[in-house]
């Protein structure tokens, strides 16, 4: 799981640093940054798959990707760097990443870091749906450290010494992270995912690939489908639905001509409906919750405004499996929840909830407010007056006791290195 997440001059992400722990709730006003910590999350999965510049493409070139440049001078220095703690379904120990651009106008990697303990791999079958199993009394140092092209720590275990890597547009870790043992280290960051499942998106979903649910659920049928073949997975996803939609009795794939889609079958009327025919709610629910079920849910998840479409019940019903996942012994997910919701604010740093998770929720505030961060750990006294029932948390939000309301001040970066 994420221990420690810092980030400078990414999107409206000017500069913050936050540890997080197994179930996370993000508030804040509209602008705040919500959306850019979600695209973060993104950008960090697909670095390991795509690469630093097919994926600064991704997310519409450098200029959309760094903080923009309010004045004249030179780009800011755009640096992510990610703490890991303890992983061992997945096979990490601990670890500490870090790589940041050069205040260049075009994509250059100033610096690169890695200092990773990953369990060596075991022979055989996978643990779960393709995850190796892993020898924890055998961990693995992996170290490299760049400057530039220059490489000035390299670890015997990721292969022949390197002096130099000739590509300063592209990462080490895009490079190397499918060989040997760094490919722990790689497809932990790749296992992240972000989720704000559209609903008039996903009825319009007919094909496309079904190994992973794309973020506004446009390939919703395939991937439902597939989990649908699993028995066991089928009956946990039936009664998780059922839970916050009573009158369904069953899921079915179904095809009508060349159209793939999933029809409903009612409990009390005995109708069959399609996908299409559903509604928003029901449709929304099924994805969020199919995402949590799988038996290897990502390492790291950010659910945008779970409360969208949903009825109370049913956001209650879903958070108790999110709950349940994020404090799962084995295949943890690493839960992160952005909303604007009162009720998702009491649903989630409840004293029933906060009991659920052995006090393993935190609650951050992202903010725009000038030379403070743009992501902080809500007030430690808010949280310890929830904690002695002083009052909902809710109630806390609306008297703005969070600090999550909106401001108009200058939004500058706390170093002069753009000037």
């Amino acid at each position: 799981m994420i221990r420690r997440l810092r980030v400078r001059a990414f999107k409206g992400l000017r500069e913050f640093s936050i540890d997080p722990d197994r179930v996370n709730l993000l508030i804040g006003a509209n602008g705040t940054g919500k959306t850019n910590f979600a695209d973060l999350v993104s950008f960090i999965s697909l670095l390991p798959v795509l690469g630093l510049p097919a994926t600064v493409d991704k997310f519409d070139g450098l200029d959309q990707v760094r903080t923009r440049q309010p004045r004249a001078g030179r780009p800011y220095r755009l640096e992510i760097e990610i703490h890991l703690g303890p992983d061992r379904s997945r096979g990490i120990q601990e670890a500490r990443y870090l790589f940041s651009l050069a205040q260049s106008g075009d994509l250059r990697v100033q610096k690169e870091e890695l200092e990773a303990v990953v369990y060596k791999r075991k022979p055989g079958k996978p643990a779960r749906q393709g995850v190796p199993r892993f020898d924890v009394e055998q961990p693995i140092r992996l170290a490299f450290r760049r400057e530039g092209t220059d490489i000035t720590d390299w670890s015997e275990a990721l292969g022949p010494r390197l002096e130099e890597f000739d590509n300063d547009r592209e990462l080490i870790l895009a490079t190397y992270g499918r060989l040997g043992e760094l490919r722990t280290f790689s497809n932990y960051l790749s296992s992240w995912r972000v989720y704000n499942i559209d609903a008039a998106i996903a009825k319009q979903a007919s094909g496309s690939a079904d190994s992973d649910l794309d973020r506004y659920g446009n390939n919703i049928v395939p991937y439902v489908a597939r989990v649908l073949k699993d028995r066991e997975l089928r009956e946990r996803l039936l009664l998780d639905i059922r839970e916050a939609v009573p009158y369904i009795r069953d899921i079915q794939s179904d095809r009508v001509l060349s159209y793939q889609t999933l029809r409903f079958l009612e409990e009390d009327s005995g109708s069959e409906f399609q996908l299409a025919q559903m509604s928003d709610g029901t449709i929304r629910l099924l994805g969020l919750l199919t995402i949590l079920r799988q038996p290897v849910p990502p390492a790291v998840v950010v659910i945008e405004e779970p409360e969208n479409a949903l009825h109370m019940h049913a956001v209650r019903s879903f958070l108790q499996v999110a709950r349940r996942v994020a404090m799962a012994d084995d295949f943890a997910s690493q839960v992160f929840m952005t909303s604007h919701s009162p009720a998702v604010v009491d649903e989630m740093l409840s004293l029933d909830a906060m009991r659920e998770t052995d006090g393993r929720t935190a609650c951050f505030v992202t903010q725009r407010k000038s030379g403070q961060p743009n992501i902080v750990q809500a007030p430690a006294s808010v949280m310890k007056a929830i904690a002695e029932n002083l009052g909902r948390p809710s109630d806390f939000q609306r008297e703005g006791s969070f600090g999550d309301e909106p401001t108009q001040l200058p939004l500058t970066l706390n170093e002069a290195e753009a000037a």
